[in-house]
């Protein structure tokens, strides 16, 4: 769900020698919740959500990154 290419976490995650199983469970519940959020707001909000993600989209990526940082600092200073 980052703003990474997929093909670069795939090639990455190859050369790191993460297990194959493991990363396609994770592929499948990542990359199925971007779509599967995406089809519920378009789904139920229609054409004014998908201008409004578009038009909005560098803010969103934005939080979405700030709310990933501050979640590994957070996890960071539990341990």
């Amino acid at each position: 769900m980052t703003p990474i290419p997929y093909k670069l976490v795939t090639i990455t995650s190859g050369f790191a020698g993460y297990n194959l199983m493991l990363f396609v469970l994770c592929s499948i519940i990542a990359r199925g919740g971007r779509f599967f959020v995406a089809a519920i707001l378009l789904n139920r909000y229609g054409e004014w959500i998908r201008l409004r993600i578009e038009r909005n989209l560098t803010l969103w990526v934005v939080v979405l990154i700030a709310l990933l940082v501050a979640g590994f600092v957070i996890a960071l200073r539990m341990i």
